[in-house]
Parts: C-alpha cells; structure tokens; sequence
C-alpha cells in the first residue's frame, strides 16, 4: 500500500477508513481464491489418486489379456544333458530321454602327403581362382588371388558376406601348415564339400581330407529312436522342444512336464484383489465427508460399468465357461470380489470352481480372460476412455493444472485492483481532509474574531 499520512489536516482518523474499506474489498476475494486454491489441489490430488489406481488395476489386467498367460507349465529334467522349453500346451507326462549321439558338422583339412603338410607357414601362396563351399543346399564362393596367403585366405572365407557357416584356421603342427574348415551346418545329409575352378587350388580344396564326417542328432524318447540334422528336437513330444546337450547313453534323462495351476491361481487371485483394491480407492476417494472427490459423477459412472461387466456374459466362447462365476468369482453385497469358501447344497464352493477350471478348463479359462470380448480386454478398454491420453481423466487433469496455474494471476489482478480502488479512496480523502482542514481554519479565526475582550 502507499504510505501516506490522510487525516493530518483534519485530524480524522482516515488513514483506519482506508483500511477498513480495502479490507472490506481485499479479505472476501482473498478467501475465496484461498478456497478455490485448496479446492482445485484437493481435486487434483483425487483425480491422481483415482488414475493411479486404474494404471495399477490396468497392469495386473494385461497379464491376464493373452489367452497363453494361463498356460505356464514346470518342466523338470534330472540332468543337464538335456534342456526342455513348452509352448504351454503341452500335455503333463514324464519321459525318458537318452542322448546316443550328438550332431556335428564337417570339419576338413588341406592336403599332405603321408601326413606332412607342403606349406611350412601361415605366410605360404597357394595360386588363384574360386573356392565353392556347399553343405547341403547351401553354397558360397569366395575369390582367392595371386599371393594370397594361408592367412590371407583363411580371413577371406571367415569373412564372406554370404558365407554359410564355415569357419577356417590355419593350424601349424610338427608336420606343417594346415588350412582347415569346420562347418557349422550339422546333419549327415550336410556334409562339407570344397570345390575349385583352378588346379592350383586343390590342395585346399578338393584335395582336403576329412577329418570329422558330419552327422545327425540321435535320442531316444521312452526307448524309440529319433534322428533329427540338429540337436533341437521340436514337437517329438507335441508342444515340447528338446535340445540335446550331452551324450547320455545308459543313464536317460527324466523329462517331467506339470501343468502350473499356482499361475493361474496366482493371476486369478491377482484380478480379484486388484478390483477390490480399486473399488477401496474410489469409495474413499467419493466419500461425503472426506473424500477428496466427495459425489463425483464419473467415480459412480466408473462403478457402474465395472459392475455391468463383470456380472456380463462373455460371448464367443468355445465352452461353458463364460462368467466370472464360473470360475469361482463372485459379487459380495458390498460390491466386491472373492472365492467363496462354501457351497449351498450340491452346488460347488467358488475355490472348488476355480481349482477345477484351471485343472481341467485351462483354455476356457484364457478365452474367460482374454479373448476379444473377455473381461481382461473389456475392462482395460474401459480403462482407456479414461486414463489414455485423450481419456477423460487425463483432460479433467490437465485442465485442473491449469486452473490452478492460474491461480497466480487472480492474486496479481487482485493486488492491482485493490492498489487502484486505495488510490481512489485516497484522493477522495484527501479532497475530504483538506476540505475539514479549510473550514476547521474558519472556525478557528471566526472563534478568535469573536471573541468578546476580558472583563477587568
């Protein structure tokens, strides 16, 4: 405020009328921002909290949003000669499986004579020309010129852009300098083949000598044999992949495959504690008294669509299975989910449905959950509408933060109205001080003229 002294020349107390009228103006609209202030950061704070919860109940509904979430299965093998994946799918057994033979590649060294090499050094020539290597239906070529040497040739093949698998070296021994070519390609039917289109070259190509004859994987699966050009096995035993690590012959490997029913439990106890999570959080959030969004409009319509979908029958589904009822989860009165614990006459318990689904009703189960119209999928594209980023909640936010962003310039015009409405009082005061000041002068020099002399 100005400082100023009004009231001097009349010896009016106007510097307290000033006061008095700009608080009059000041303390309402200052009250009223306040409470708009706390409003707007109460409503803030609820809409945070209410997204929050729908993220946190929207993660635990995308676990359950791939019909193959529920199909995780253990698979046990007493050995590591042996490593086991599963599409989910598979069916529970045990198995025994016994590794006779692994598969190899072709691995092929240059020509000697009577087991000595005629280069004496990596750094020797051979010639020139083009070197084809084939293993099965695959080839490569690769261009060898005049003075290349060992070395030169062995980087040449290593690093052919096209090259299939073949891995060159160049070994010095006692008995000289060898070129060899391990293939990676395994398989009996993938045996390493050198060609050449220059004699000069045949030491290191068609002259080679087999050092390691390629070959299949051999296992035996419950005693009967299976042959296969790598070590995967796939789908031998229907949705199970079986690679082979270790010869085992005489002590077989126990392959043991159970399906993992605590998976589905787990999620199917997930979902329902994570509804009953969100309904605590939004009938906080709406309480009348404390709720920090007391008779919101959307938490009822949210409340509402929820309890329409999942009391709603999934259609398209391949069996019986088409309510959350019929895995065992039911709606309380108060609203909420859970596995009842008892049953009503012949009539199963929830826990009884639920166990009996996920041992016998696997596939149901994910349909339930995560076919296209499932519950999972429904209530998450629910959730979108309001917490993407074009959903509802996510605008109502944006638009409180901006209201109260806002908040900062009706302060501002505030202090300048109220410092124009005390420059306004202050003249018209002012005028009125002087004013009483002229004629408070009147009086007193009319008091003075008058007055009568003292008697003697």
């Amino acid at each position: 405020m100005n400082i100023t002294s009004a009231g001097i020349g009349s010896g009016l107390d106007l510097e307290g009328i000033i006061e008095a009228y700009i608080n009059a103006e000041a303390v309402p609209n200052e009250i009223r921002l306040q409470e708009k202030e706390d409003r707007l950061k109460t409503e803030i704070s609820g809409v945070g909290s209410f997204k929050s919860a729908l993220s946190n109940f929207e993660t635990i509904l995308k676990k359950l949003s791939d019909p193959e979430d529920f199909n995780k299965q253990t698979i046990t093998a007493s050995t590591d000669d042996i490593s086991v994946v599963t599409n989910g799918f598979a069916s529970n057994g045990s198995f025994s499986i016994e590794v006779d033979q692994l598969a190899e590649g072709s691995r092929l060294q240059s020509a000697s004579t009577l087991g000595i090499s005629p280069y004496s050094s990596a750094s020797d020539t051979v010639g020139s020309g083009v070197l084809t290597f084939a293993a099965g239906a695959e080839s490569f070529d690769v261009t060898i010129a005049t003075g290349d040497t060992l070395s030169v040739i062995r980087d040449k093949i290593n690093e052919a852009s096209d090259n299939i698998g073949v891995v060159a070296n160049v070994i010095t021994t006692d008995s000289g300098t060898f070129l060899s070519y391990n293939s990676e390609i395994t398989g009996a039917a993938n045996t390493l083949t050198v060609a050449t289109s220059d004699a000069s070259l045949d030491d290191i190509s068609t002259g080679t000598t087999t050092e390691q004859v390629a070959q299949d994987a051999k296992i035996k699966i419950d005693g009967s044999v299976v042959t296969n050009s790598t070590n995967e096995f796939k789908n031998n035993i229907e949705d199970v992949t079986i690679t082979a690590k270790k010869e085992n012959t005489g002590s077989p490997a126990t392959l043991t495959i159970e399906q993992d029913d605590d998976n589905g439990r787990k999620l199917l106890t997930d979902f329902v504690n994570g509804y009953n999570v969100l309904l605590s959080t939004m009938t906080r959030l709406s309480n009348p008294e404390t709720g920090e969004l007391a008779f919101d409009s959307t938490i009822r319509q949210m409340k509402s669509q929820f309890n329409s979908l999942i009391s709603a029958t999934v259609g398209g589904v391949s069996g019986s299975l088409d309510t959350l009822d019929s895995v065992g989860i039911s709606v309380t009165r108060e609203g909420t989910l859970e596995f009842s614990a008892f049953g009503f006459g012949t009539l199963a318990s929830g826990t009884e449905k639920r166990d009996d689904a996920l041992a016998n009703k696997l596939n149901e189960v994910g349909e339930l959950f995560a076919s296209s119209d499932g519950v999972a999928n429904k209530l998450i594209d629910l959730i979108g509408t309001y917490n993407d980023s074009d959903g509802s909640l996510t605008k109502r936010q944006t638009l409180l933060n901006t209201d109260l962003s806002g908040i900062k310039d009706e302060y501002a015009a505030l202090e300048t109205r109220l410092r124009d409405y005390e420059d306004t009082l202050r003249r018209k005061f002012t005028f009125l001080d002087s004013t009483v000041a002229k004629y408070t002068a009147t009086s007193d020099w009319l008091t003075s003229a008058l007055k009568l002399p003292d008697k003697d």
